[in-house]
């Protein structure tokens, strides 16, 4: 969880996303994995809903990097219009 923070807070430092993962966040996304046991889901409703919709894929890239699980919201995923 530490490692996608970080990842967020360096794009986000870049200027590649619009919002940052805080320590709180991230406290609260152990809180909700802790609730609803899907660590994939808790991430969802923590963070990555609050992200611009065309920041998502990058941002479950970041996801699928650390947990080496794909996110609906991946690039893989996404069909381009």
């Amino acid at each position: 969880m530490v490692r996608l923070a970080d990842l967020t807070r360096n794009a986000f430092a870049n200027g590649d996303l619009s919002t940052v993962m805080s320590p709180r966040t991230v406290i609260t996304w152990a809180e909700n994995a802790d609730i609803f046991t899907d660590i994939g889901f808790a991430f969802r409703v923590t963070f990555l809903n609050k992200c611009d919709e065309l920041e998502r894929p990058l941002v479950a890239e970041f996801y699928q990097r650390c947990f080496n699980q794909e996110l609906a919201e991946s690039s893989v995923n996404v069909a381009l219009s």
